[in-house]
């Protein structure tokens, strides 16, 4: 596991920031069946400590977000995307 990323393969994609917290997006060890995992970042959490969203709430984190005055809409709508595409296969 990268000590830098960790629980991330590679660095997070940032969706959502404020002062004190972030929400991020990326591809994680622990949940190989999913696509990516969405994690909150804190301030007050040990370095490279997250904590990971269950992939049920994603797609309704996902949207919530959406439109918010600090939130990367570009990025949301990126992962937004791929779930509905998973959706379509099942």
């Amino acid at each position: 596991m990268s000590k830098k990323y960790a629980p991330f393969e590679t660095e997070p994609t940032l969706l959502y920031g404020k002062d004190t917290f972030k929400i991020v997006a990326g591809k994680t060890y622990t949940n190989k069946d999913e696509k990516f995992c969405i994690g909150l970042k804190s301030n007050g959490f040990p370095t490279n400590s997250y904590l990971i969203f269950p992939p049920q709430f994603n797609l309704n984190l996902l949207q919530i977000l959406l439109g918010e005055s600090d939130s990367r809409d570009d990025e949301i709508m990126k992962f937004i995307k791929i779930i509905k595409e998973e959706n379509e296969k099942k």
